[in-house]
C-alpha cells in the first residue's frame, strides 16, 4: 500500500480552485459510487455509468438547479418525500443565497461539464485515486468500471475529517444521494424541471434564489424563514 496523496484543500490562498475541485470531485465519485470491500484492496467505491457520475456532478454543481428539481418533483409526488428532510435542506440552500454563490464553475478552461469531468479523472487516474477498469458484463451500456481507490477513500474521509469547509458538499452529496432515484429521471437537456419560470438559457444567466423562493412558498403554503 502507498502513501496516500495530499491535497491542499484548506480555505486558503495557497490551495487553489484546480485542488478544490478535485477534492470535491472525489467526494461526488464518493458519494455517487457503490461501497465495496474485500480483503486484497479493502474499501472502494465503484460505479458502471459516466452518465450517472456525470448527472450526480450536475446536480452538487447547481444547487439551485438541484432545488428547482426537487421542489418540482416534490410536488407531483409528495409521498416519495421526508417533508421536513427536504424542506430543511433547501432551507439550508437559501440560507445567504449558496443556490447562488455555491454553483461550481468549470475549471482549467473547459468549455463544458463532460470535457471538465474527463480532465478531472484523467487527473485522479494519474494519481491512482481512481482507475477505469474494464468491465465484462453482458451489457452494451456497461463497458467500463470506474474505481475509487482505496488511497482515494482514505483521502475523502480525511478531507471530510479534517475541512470543515467540505461539509457542505457532504451534506449535499446525501441529499442527491437519497433522491437520484427521482432527479436521474429529468434529461438534462431539456430541464423540464425548470418550467414554467425558467428555461435553460434563463437560469444559466439570473440567480435562481428568487424562483427557487417563490416555489417553495407555492409547494408549501409558507415563506421560506431565511434571509428575511
Amino acid at each position: 500500500m502507498g502513501r496516500t496523496p495530499t491535497l491542499n484543500t484548506q480555505d486558503s490562498p495557497s490551495a487553489t480552485y484546480f485542488e478544490r475541485h478535485i477534492a470535491r470531485l472525489l467526494l461526488v465519485i464518493y458519494f455517487c459510487g457503490q461501497p465495496t470491500n474485500s480483503l486484497l484492496e479493502g474499501e472502494t467505491r465503484q460505479f458502471d455509468s459516466l452518465a450517472r457520475l456525470h448527472q450526480f456532478d450536475f446536480w452538487v454543481r447547481e444547487p439551485g438547479h438541484l432545488a428547482l428539481a426537487l421542489l418540482k418533483s416534490f410536488a407531483s409526488t409528495p409521498e416519495r418525500f421526508e417533508q421536513p428532510d427536504l424542506r430543511a435542506a433547501l432551507d439550508r440552500m437559501l440560507a445567504d443565497d449558496h443556490a447562488d454563490i455555491r454553483r461550481v464553475s468549470l475549471s482549467n478552461g473547459s468549455q463544458s461539464i463532460l470535457e471538465d469531468l474527463d480532465f478531472s479523472l484523467s487527473f485522479l487516474t494519474a494519481r491512482a485515486l481512481v482507475s477505469d477498469r474494464p468491465s465484462f458484463a453482458r451489457s452494451r451500456q456497461t463497458n467500463h468500471q470506474l474505481v475509487l481507490e482505496t488511497n482515494g477513500v482514505k483521502l475523502v474521509q480525511q478531507i471530510l475529517d479534517t475541512c470543515p469547509t467540505f461539509a457542505w458538499y457532504r451534506l449535499q452529496c446525501e441529499l442527491i444521494s437519497t433522491y437520484f432515484s427521482r432527479l436521474e429521471r429529468y434529461d438534462l437537456a431539456m430541464m423540464t424541471y425548470l418550467s414554467p419560470e425558467l428555461t435553460p438559457a434563463m437560469a444559466a444567466t439570473v440567480p435562481l434564489v428568487p424562483f427557487i423562493r417563490q416555489r417553495y412558498e407555492q409547494t408549501f403554503g409558507v415563506i421560506p424563514h431565511v434571509n428575511v
